[in-house]
């Protein structure tokens, strides 16, 4: 069992036995583009509890998916995957039953998921669909969204998948499908009613139902969408540095915003999560120790200081420092300045 004393959870022993199951981001977590994340093949085919996997990214159906992760080297069935498609069509349903019409700006991922709900799908604003609902394509095109902007201004109800700004791919950070829908939401000035994806509480309790899951771990790259979220849903929250998220946003990040749980690759699904310590001064985890003075955040180590806020030159800590670091900052009474790059050793 996990310990959930603030501000990280620890156990003694590997994450994966404290857990009865590990629900994925993809993105940034398992994969970039068509590339596997360094280490996440082999960490998690050696987990031995349930796992799945859950994604904002609706461009293609559950089957393709299943299919990459099975290109890659990783055990999968499509049942395990969840997708923000399969959310917001059942969405729609739940909101609008099967009769409405609905023009989907998306790839196939998005249409599947709604005509196996049993909705009908039109192609054109000038069919009158009753809802638009929009998510991610690396395909998608002008016209594309100017059917969606013909048939929202026309009255069409307006859905959103997921609201991610961002997406990782092999090239780096690419556009989401946030960014795509505040094109039109500028272009009608109408903003979707609900994104049905992360940080919907909702998209992971469906995820570990499916899995028969009643303490998993949820393994994000994202503090807006995979971790807050799965504090939404009561679920711990651990964030891996391979995608989004940097050290930096971490020690910057919103309440709501912050993982109960840190690792730096999904090789710590698989060791044990020290405790963190309040300090008469500031606080400590294992060897590392990190306090705020004078609106300064230091960390130290093994004898070696490292200054974490304000401007200057890259610095590298260990994992166990960032976490003391982040309790340091998380409890400091000022608001700390950081504008430098933080690496992570290990």
């Amino acid at each position: 069992m996990l310990n959930r004393e603030s501000p990280f959870n620890s156990c003694d022993a590997p994450l994966s036995t404290c857990v009865d199951g590990v629900l994925f981001d993809l993105d940034g977590v398992v994969y970039r583009g068509k590339h596997a994340v360094e280490h996440a093949v082999e960490a998690i085919n050696a987990l031995q509890v349930p796992h799945g996997y859950v994604t904002n990214n609706a461009s293609r159906p559950p089957a393709d998916v299943a299919a990459h992760l099975t290109e890659l080297g990783i055990n999968v069935t499509e049942e395990e995957i969840t997708t923000s498609a399969q959310a917001a069509a059942g969405l729609v349903e739940s909101t609008y039953g099967t009769d409405i019409t609905v023009l989907a700006v998306g790839g196939e991922g998005l249409r599947t998921a709604l005509t196996e709900r049993g909705l009908t799908l039109v192609s054109s604003a000038d069919d009158s669909p009753g809802v638009v609902v929009q998510g991610t394509s690396s395909t998608l095109t002008w016209a594309d969204l100017a059917e969606g902007v013909y048939a929202i201004n026309r009255g069409a109800d307006y859905i959103a998948t997921n609201l991610d700004s961002t997406m990782p791919t092999e090239r780096g950070m690419g556009p989401g499908n946030g960014a795509m829908v505040h094109a039109v939401a500028h272009a009608t000035g109408v903003f979707p009613r609900r994104a049905a994806g992360k940080p919907d509480p909702q998209i992971f309790r469906h995820a570990a139902q499916r899995a028969q899951m009643h303490d998993a771990v949820v393994v994000g790259d994202r503090l807006d969408t995979d971790i807050s979220g799965a504090r939404e849903a009561g679920m711990a929250a651990m964030l891996v540095l391979t995608g989004v998220a940097s050290a930096k946003d971490l020690l910057l990040s919103d309440p709501a915003e912050r993982p109960t749980l840190l690792g730096h690759d999904l090789r710590d699904l698989h060791r044990a999560h020290p405790q963190v310590h309040a300090r008469e001064t500031g606080w400590t985890c294992r060897e590392a120790f990190a306090v705020v003075e004078n609106e300064q955040l230091t960390v130290t180590e093994n004898e070696r200081q490292a200054t974490l806020s304000g401007a200057g030159e890259p610095v590298t800590i260990s994992l166990d420092a960032l976490r003391a670091a982040c309790a340091a900052a998380w409890t400091a009474e000022v608001e700390l300045q950081c504008d430098r790059e933080i690496h992570i050793s290990g």
